[in-house]
């Protein structure tokens, strides 16, 4: 409440100031719009990105991708979402999927139910262990549903070596580069499933989807 009465005065000494502008408006707006978003608890959404970024996602990197997910079609307004894209050091999730595992920046909560955002009825999902993934059919990183179209693929960094999740050289330079010669991993949409973790890697100039997950 606190915070909703600055803004509002803020608002108005900006819309009184001479030296007002729309960028400064702009800012208190976006500031009072994450205020009153909270993250989501036992139930979240997950969706696929109608955009179709190259291997320079957005702006670049991690904050590139996040900002893709959030001004995406696809999302549920009032949420804040990131991308499941991993980056070393930056967002990771790495370790023995039955053990230990070692996170940051994770996207993913322990035991939540994650629903398709574009499913209007928010049933259709998975839920994740609680070692923060999704393990269906006994599959790591799978999802006993199709987030998307059949054949679907989408950029994702991770992939499996020896059972254990790791980071992929494979990763378009971390987000930045889009270029024929550079490679990226990626996931795919089954039939029924989704597997958000996989060895095929394509070239960092094809367009492809991402993973967008609510916080």
């Amino acid at each position: 409440m606190v915070f909703l009465v600055f803004a509002s005065a803020f608002l108005s000494a900006c819309n009184t100031s001479k030296d007002n502008n729309d960028e400064t408006t702009l800012l208190a707006v976006i500031l009072l719009a994450q205020s009153t978003s909270a993250p989501c608890t036992t139930r979240c959404h997950i969706f696929l990105s109608a955009n179709t970024p190259r291997g320079f996602i957005g702006a670049g990197g991690i904050v590139g991708a996040d900002a893709v997910c959030n001004g995406d079609l696809n999302k549920v307004s009032g949420k804040t979402y990131k991308a499941m894209v991993s980056v070393p050091g930056v967002r990771e999730v790495l370790g023995n999927p039955t053990g230990t595992l070692t996170y940051t920046d994770w996207v993913l909560k322990a035991n939540t139910f994650y629903s398709n955002s574009t499913d209007t009825s928010n049933t259709t999902g998975s839920t994740t262990t609680s070692n923060r993934i999704f393990r269906d059919s006994n599959t790591t990183m799978q999802m006993n549903f199709a987030l998307g179209d059949n054949g679907t693929r989408f950029w994702t960094g991770m992939t499996i070596t020896g059972g254990n999740l790791v980071n992929s050289s494979d990763n378009c330079t971390n987000w930045t580069i889009s270029n024929a010669g550079i490679n990226g991993v990626t996931g795919v949409v089954g039939a029924s499933t989704t597997s958000l973790v996989e060895v095929t890697t394509d070239t960092c100039n094809i367009a492809k989807k991402i993973v967008c997950v609510e916080q």
